[in-house]
């Protein structure tokens, strides 16, 4: 198990069932046509004041309908809830309704859950189930805060977790749900870490040492390093940092068991501070830039997962870790500088800092030509301005995966919708004096454009898919998170992984 306060138990075991206490017990049925009131739904094992529960089942005026969720206290130690659920609700519709239940739990501070989950359609089982623990995780993070100790230690909000259910198959959606909820949680601790605490180096610090605890190799391109390889794209956002201790994180998961030949390269931008150099960004749209680097927590967490599931495949994570600083060193517009593959960029707008850290990364990530590039960054406002910070955005170069995005979007719950980038919607690129233009200076479609951007430093047409994290920031919070900050993009990579890898 992945985590020992989590536990399976099939429903039929009855050694425990009647004797075993929880604060709370949750039963998920599904709203049958023509269910008229709640009496039908009450448990068996209902004794202590039975007729008062029955009466106040029989009097609520809530509807028993999908979404629906009845409370009531069995005894005073113990509260219940009887959720309704159907085959038409969405994976993002079943995280926000958990989280809604969990949510009320936390507020009386319980310290145990039993989860009974009675539905006979496996799917719509499996997605309740996956709902339920990715909420319990979500609500179990707790912020990074920096200070005096309260003087009072604050209430933990770690229950115990007892799922019951008939298909023993629900066990491994158990396992994975928490997995992926620590991965989420771990994307949303490295994003709220202060920016003069996850700098550069400390981010770098912390990779080399959880990388031997999770069995993942490492491997760091410092300054010196790719002043060799001549990655100018990536120096010269670095060059006005006066710790120049920036560089390329390389992360590689070997799997003990390996199926066949397939490899999977993530790649995640780690802008730990972006000022946006030279381009100086207003107070307004400054503020908040210390989470510039949740691509590559995505990236990290995602390996994290591999290395813990033992996927069959082996895994590389390429993070872009650096800051975007202004200066005297600072790279400026009209530049022209020549990235790692030889190809000459104009400079337009040095707060388009993502692509450029992103363009000799990716060019290092392709060279092996791996089956599937998979970034990750925080790349454009225009991005959020198309399409809202409820989804993220898409861009591949093989539009036969157009499907499996979308899909992998709407039972993750992580909604995420492509984007065309062909050529012609590109060339407002052409520059006179380079290769390429780094951007446009204004209007256009710049998450269509970055995304073609970084497309040609692919080396020899590698398989790729780049998310535009729109929804890395959102008011308010997001499906199962009531952050502003979702931790979004693990959900939905992990499902489109098991997709495109381990279902075929």
């Amino acid at each position: 198990m992945s985590n020992d306060r989590y536990q399976f138990r099939a429903a039929s075991a009855k050694s425990k069932d009647k004797t075993e206490a929880f604060d709370a017990i949750i039963t998920v049925n599904e709203a049958a046509a023509g269910l008229k009131d709640w009496k039908s739904l009450l448990p068996d094992t209902l004794t202590h004041e039975k007729e008062s529960i029955l009466g106040f089942a029989k009097r609520t005026t809530l509807k028993p309908e999908a979404g629906s969720v009845l409370y009531f206290d069995r005894i005073a130690s113990e509260r219940s809830a009887i959720v309704l659920v159907d085959k038409k609700m969405s994976a993002f519709k079943l995280l926000g309704l958990a989280k809604d239940v969990i949510d009320n739990l936390k507020k009386i501070k319980v310290s145990s859950i039993r989860l009974d989950i009675t539905l006979q359609d496996k799917k719509l089982a499996e997605l309740v189930l996956d709902a339920f623990v990715s909420a319990l995780k979500a609500a179990e993070f707790r912020n990074p805060r920096y200070g005096a100790a309260p003087k009072e230690a604050p209430f933990v909000f770690a229950p115990k977790l007892l799922v019951r259910a008939a298909d023993h198959s629900l066990e491994k959606i158990l396992d994975r749900a928490a997995h992926e909820g620590d991965g989420t949680n771990l994307v949303r601790e490295l994003a709220m870490l202060a920016g003069n605490d996850l700098t550069p180096k400390n981010y770098v610090d912390r990779l080399r040492k959880e990388a031997k605890s999770e069995g993942l190799e490492f491997e760091f391109l410092d300054v010196k390093k790719l002043e060799k390889i001549k990655a100018g794209a990536f120096l010269a956002v670095v060059q006005a940092s006066p710790a120049q201790d920036g560089g390329i994180v390389k992360l590689t998961y070997v799997p003990k068991k390996k199926v066949g030949k397939k490899t999977l390269t993530l790649v995640g931008k780690g802008i730990t501070y972006d000022t946006g150099g030279t381009n100086l960004k207003p107070a307004a749209y400054m503020y908040g830039m210390h989470r510039d680097m949740a691509g590559s927590a995505v990236a990290y967490a995602l390996i994290r997962l591999a290395a813990r599931e033992q996927w069959p495949f082996a895994v590389n994570a390429y993070l872009a870790i650096a800051d975007n600083l202004t200066g005297p060193k600072a790279y400026r517009p009209n530049d022209v500088i020549t990235a790692a593959n030889g190809k000459t960029i104009e400079i337009v707008h040095t707060d388009a800092e993502g692509r450029m850290v992103l363009a000799d990364t990716l060019y290092l990530a392709s060279r092996d030509q791996p089956d599937l590039i998979l970034d990750f960054a925080t790349l454009t406002g225009a991005c959020v301005a198309a399409i809202g910070n409820s989804y993220s955005g898409a861009f591949t170069n093989r539009e036969e995966h157009h499907a499996a995005i979308i899909e992998s979007g709407k039972d993750s719950g992580e909604r995420v919708w492509p984007f065309p980038i062909d050529e012609d919607l590109g060339e407002c690129l052409k520059s006179d004096t380079a290769d390429t233009k780094q951007c446009r200076l204004t209007g256009g479609v710049d998450h269509i454009e970055a995304a073609i951007f970084l497309r040609s430093f692919l080396e020899k047409d590698s398989p790729w898919i780049h998310i535009d994290l729109a929804s890395a920031d959102r008011p308010g919070g997001l499906a199962h998170v009531t952050d502003e900050v979702t931790g979004f993009g693990v959900r939905f990579a992990a499902n489109l992984i098991r997709r495109l890898y381990l279902l075929r």
